[in-house]
């Protein structure tokens, strides 16, 4: 019903991206910058959820250790403005969570944050003229920068091929603007996919000859101790609550019903400002737990929200902890994934 309602908008919204897609196209290209050194962006056509923060890690733990990198983000939900670099005073609020998490988990990357890419890179590249590759947090849809290579996410169980333009469905842009990301990396998939579910996904796909498709998974990580108070526990939990405030939480609800029958959910939307609210909620949750080994488990980027000095005294004595997630790229792409970027960076060394 909501595709019928909504599908004039919806039309509408298409037709402005498109018009807008195609006049910074025109004439080669000409209205998009391009940079000396190697740019690469990781971007999607849904709203969000398809997993942009770790294949951001993924390639800062791949490139990090022979190349001095910078991660450039839009900031999102941050109450600054301009072009930011990260540095010891910054905070969630002044970055946006996702450059604060990179600021926090990778010292020796250079995590700047600007709504405008291009003067992002210029100013990251003025100051830091030392800095080799950069990396484009969600700039898929920044047309005036033109990256050297373009990495487009999907997220296995929601393809871009199978979903609608806002506000009918879930994608900004037409599943046509797809043609100019170089690689597809069908995110979130099964740690296991058989020959004939790749060939189904890459069919509906329909990439162009120049393109690549990958295959990628989520790892979880061992629960970490946020709070004090978890830090104590001697026994593992075995009641828990989920407690998220992400695009898409299902995944690592999935993972935790696995684990624990006497699970629990308090989920709020993408990047939800945590509140006295929402704490209150959560602790009531926990007191209905059966057990008495009980945790409140969140994800690393909500983790530092609920670090934010307006919350954190309200946490102090609840045990919570968080799961770091890895991106995996299953074996028969890793290599050739790998070899891509590396391939892709080395020609302008």
């Amino acid at each position: 019903m909501r595709k019928i309602i909504f599908l004039p908008v919806s039309l509408i919204w298409a037709l402005i991206m498109s018009v807008r897609r195609r006049f910074y196209n025109l004439n080669n290209g000409q209205r998009r910058f391009e940079f000396s050194k190697p740019v690469i962006c990781i971007g999607n056509l849904c709203m969000g959820g398809a997993g942009k923060t770790p294949h951001t890690e993924y390639l800062i733990r791949l490139l990090g250790n022979q190349y001095q990198l910078a991660v450039l983000s839009r900031g999102y939900g941050r109450n600054t403005k301009g072009f930011m670099f990260a540095d010891a005073s910054s905070t969630n609020k002044s970055l946006g969570d996702e450059a604060f998490l990179y600021y926090r988990k990778y010292p020796t990357v250079a995590v700047t944050v600007c709504e405008d890419r291009v003067e992002g890179l210029q100013q990251m590249w003025k100051r830091l003229p030392e800095v080799e590759v950069a990396l484009l947090d969600d700039a898929f849809q920044h047309l005036r920068i033109k990256a050297g290579l373009t990495i487009l996410l999907t997220d296995y169980y929601h393809l871009y091929s199978d979903d609608y333009v806002f506000p009918s469905g879930n994608l900004r842009e037409l599943p046509s603007a797809a043609k100019e990301a170089d690689i597809i990396v069908v995110s979130k998939a099964p740690s296991m996919v058989t020959p004939l579910e790749e060939k189904v996904i890459i069919d509906k796909l329909n990439p162009l000859p120049y393109q690549k498709v990958y295959f990628s998974y989520i790892r979880y990580g061992d629960m970490v101790p946020l709070t004090a108070i978890a830090n104590k526990q001697q026994e593992d939990p075995k009641s828990v609550v989920v407690f998220t405030g992400i695009h898409n939480s299902y995944p690592l609800i999935a993972h935790l019903k696995e684990k624990y029958k006497d699970i629990q959910i308090y989920t709020c939307t993408d990047h939800h400002e945590f509140t006295e609210k929402d704490i209150k909620n959560v602790r009531y949750l926990l007191s209905r737990a059966i057990s008495p080994n009980k945790a409140i488990i969140t994800t690393e980027k909500d983790a530092s929200r609920l670090m934010d000095k307006t919350i954190k005294d309200m946490i102090e004595d609840m045990p919570i902890y968080y799961i770091p997630i890895f991106v995996e790229f299953h074996a028969k792409y890793k290599c050739d994934f790998n070899q891509q970027i590396v391939d892709y960076v080395e020609k302008y060394s």
